[in-house]
């Protein structure tokens, strides 16, 4: 239970500010200038912020595509931001799939749970929502058959929902990981992301060069990563304050957030934070990199 209710925590604090911030959205367009973007950042990031898609364009209304599809990653980086955040199970036959709720049901035309099926009975399952009803599931290796990671960035979010987290399944999930990650040379482009101490523990005494992140809460998250010898931290934007960011920089640990919009991109840079994984990509794009495009674009990658 304690497993279950972490893995949801994110979503519930992803979605807290999304009518706000689309109530905010023609002032942001109409009065952001460039000026706007003098930020004197200091982090471990070689002072600067990476910018991820939460799952990528995130889950505003804004959002053009289904939270971690192929499509939706594209557009991110067409955008300008740096890669995406990227939710991921895992079927029963080992395939690793992008997706984010616990049950196929509640955002496609498939039910059950991903960790009971093969991908094959899976790989045909299409968005159910009006707006996305013509985007489908997408495996990990069919996104990066298709996207090079050259230069780009990725935290992949372990969605670990099986109720049988033995330490063979477990295995099971770090091994699909890892020849995911050699198979396209991800090494040095992403950071793996999880609420369960066990598996990124296990998962870096496999292969101890991969950056890992604990999400919980801030305090039991330094805890875990410092006994751990984790990459960072993955927190509540709202729960850090410039002076916490810094005390997690003083221990040698990266700073990630999530639960970023326009409403408090501005509040949040100025923590000085490492990564931030956004819902409006467009908006975090301009204030770090002065590259403004309407929030509205419809046009294809």
């Amino acid at each position: 239970m304690v497993l279950q209710s972490a893995l949801h925590f994110k979503t519930a604090v992803m979605k807290r500010n999304i009518l706000l911030g689309a109530a905010f959205i023609s002032l942001l367009i109409g009065c952001k200038t460039k000026e706007d973007n003098s930020y004197n950042i200091v982090n471990l990031n070689g002072n600067k912020i990476t910018i991820l898609g939460h799952g990528g364009l995130g889950i505003s209304g804004l959002a053009q595509y289904p939270l971690d599809t192929y499509e939706g990653i594209c557009m991110a980086i067409t955008k300008g931001a740096d890669g995406s955040e990227i939710d991921v199970q895992i079927t029963k036959d080992s395939v690793l799939v992008a997706y984010h709720d616990g049950t196929l049901q509640e955002q496609t035309n498939h039910s059950g749970h991903i960790y009971e099926r093969n991908w094959d009975e899976i790989s045909d399952a299409v968005y159910m929502n009006g707006l996305y009803s013509n985007y489908h599931l997408w495996s990990m290796d069919d996104i990066f058959a298709h996207l090079s990671p050259a230069g780009r960035n990725f935290t992949f979010d372990i969605k670990f929902y099986n109720p049988d987290q033995s330490p063979q399944n477990r295995d099971i999930f770090h091994r699909a990981i890892l020849r995911i990650v050699s198979k396209y040379h991800l090494e040095d482009n992403i950071t793996i992301e999880s609420p369960d101490e066990d598996f990124l523990a296990t998962l870096k005494a496999k292969n101890n060069n991969l950056r890992l992140f604990i999400y919980t809460e801030y305090d039991s998250a330094m805890a875990i990563a410092q006994r751990n010898g984790f990459t960072g931290i993955t927190v509540d934007a709202e729960e850090v304050t410039v002076e916490k960011v810094k005390a997690a920089h003083d221990k040698g640990l990266m700073v990630v957030v999530f639960g970023v919009n326009a409403v408090n991109h501005d509040e949040t840079i100025r923590k000085n934070v490492d990564i931030m994984q956004t819902d409006m990509v467009s908006d975090l794009v301009f204030r770090l990199k002065g590259q403004h495009e309407s929030l509205w674009d419809t046009s294809p990658f």
